[in-house]
């Protein structure tokens, strides 16, 4: 199997809202994209604060795969949505 060059490499944050507890959801994420493949984009994330999990039952560690960086945002979404978290793209709004 051929090894593709990491071209792109991000540290990233993630933010979610638990809507029944007020609470949010915050991971610590590392975005590469590789210079072939079948999915060279991949998100691998670590939740930063462990008293969540026990109160929505994520996992600690997560990674996702894709053909594009738009299309990893739209799995971690999904992902999100399965523990009943909303997405939010920053924790700030400009009003």
């Amino acid at each position: 199997m051929p090894k593709y060059n990491v071209i792109f490499e991000s540290n990233e944050t993630i933010l979610g809202v638990v809507p029944r507890a007020d609470d949010w959801v915050e991971y610590s994420c590392i975005l590469k994209v590789k210079h072939g493949g079948k999915l060279p984009a991949s998100l691998h994330m670590k939740i930063l604060f462990h008293h969540i999990h026990f109160l929505v039952n994520m996992p600690l560690e997560h990674s996702i795969r894709d053909e594009s960086i738009f299309g990893l945002y739209g799995k971690v979404v999904k992902f999100f949505a399965q523990y009943g978290v909303e997405f939010r793209g920053s924790a700030f709004s400009i009003q």
